[in-house]
């Protein structure tokens, strides 16, 4: 399995300019737990950080300032990305390594085409396992 069977293409994007409270706002509607963080580049608008609720409650409310900050403030860099192709094996490392659990997926070009977070390797291995498991099964029915 790859990071583009496993992940998802519902990736919720907002402009390095937003403000914190803009970004509360969105992940709350969409029920998300990140926001990629995208950066305006000669190419266009490129993957440039993630920002979690983890780090509006540790960068933000927990700073204990007024002072409205934007995204770019906030986010977590340096972004780890992937590609599409990427194993089940590399993300658990690249998860390992980084100390994240979120990764954006993306192309050639670096344009962003998905995300893949921990849960979605939990629940690849689960099913792997089901497989695995019902493979087992099925072999010592027939012995």
């Amino acid at each position: 399995m790859r990071a583009a069977d496993i992940g998802t293409t519902r990736v919720i994007q907002l402009n390095e300019s937003c403000t914190v409270m803009e970004a509360a706002r969105t992940m709350h509607q969409h029920d998300v737990g990140c926001v990629v963080v995208m950066k305006n580049t000669v190419a266009g608008a490129l993957p440039g950080g993630i920002v979690t609720d983890r780090d509006l409650a540790v960068r933000f409310l927990a700073a204990d300032t007024a002072e409205e900050k934007t995204l770019r403030d906030i986010q977590s860099l340096p972004l780890v990305t992937c590609r599409a192709d990427a194993t089940i094996d590399e993300l658990v490392a690249m998860m390992l390594g980084s100390h994240v659990r979120r990764i954006p997926i993306v192309d050639d070009e670096g344009q962003l085409i998905g995300i893949v977070c921990l849960d979605d390797v939990v629940a690849a291995l689960a099913e792997l396992m089901e497989r695995a498991s019902r493979a087992l099964t099925g072999e010592r029915a027939l012995e």
